[in-house]
């Protein structure tokens, strides 16, 4: 195992077991370990834990990360400033190829996801790899995001669509 997978799992497991939960003096600490351990953590960014983490994850500032978030694959997640998690988001950022009659998940692939700033998603929800979330959108809980959305839209459901537009003005 090489130095930088073990600093992964030894902040891992200090943000899962030992800082876990809301209170507000360990939010920096879960922050500095992350960003210690490889990941880029923004300032201001609350992480609740646990969390599960086995590709590349970039927060922004000023987000807020619910419980039970989880990055499946190699890939890398890149989330904007101001974005809100809920509890069991689940980004998927690995897949395979489709392979012969004899085994059919062939090659593995490597994907990214990208969210815009501002971006809430909802209890349960998951995102696929390849995918880009445009900015000020809303994902009700329990979605599957196959597919990329614009900014200021509420999408939802299984797969997730367009449920309505939402306003882009920005209140000072």
């Amino acid at each position: 195992m090489t130095l930088r997978g073990i600093k992964k799992r030894v902040a891992l497991f200090l943000v899962n077991i030992l800082f876990c939960g809301t209170k507000p003096y360990f939010w920096n600490i879960k922050r500095n370990l992350l960003n210690w351990a490889g990941y880029s953590i923004g300032e201001n960014t609350k992480i609740v834990g646990p969390l599960r983490i086995f590709g590349n994850l970039k927060i922004g500032d000023n987000c807020w990360v619910g419980t039970d978030f989880t990055v499946h694959g190699n890939g890398t997640v890149i989330i904007g400033n101001s974005c809100d998690i809920a509890p069991d988001v689940i980004f998927l950022t690995g897949s395979h190829k489709i392979g012969d009659s004899r085994r059919r998940a062939g090659e593995g692939l490597n994907y990214e996801i990208k969210k815009g700033d501002g971006v809430w998603i909802g209890a349960r929800s998951t995102i696929l790899g390849n995918i880009e979330i445009g900015s000020g959108c809303i994902i009700g809980a329990c979605s599957l995001v196959n597919k990329s959305f614009s900014d200021n839209k509420m999408i939802a459901g299984i797969p997730a669509q367009v449920i309505k537009e939402l306003p882009s003005d920005v209140r000072s």
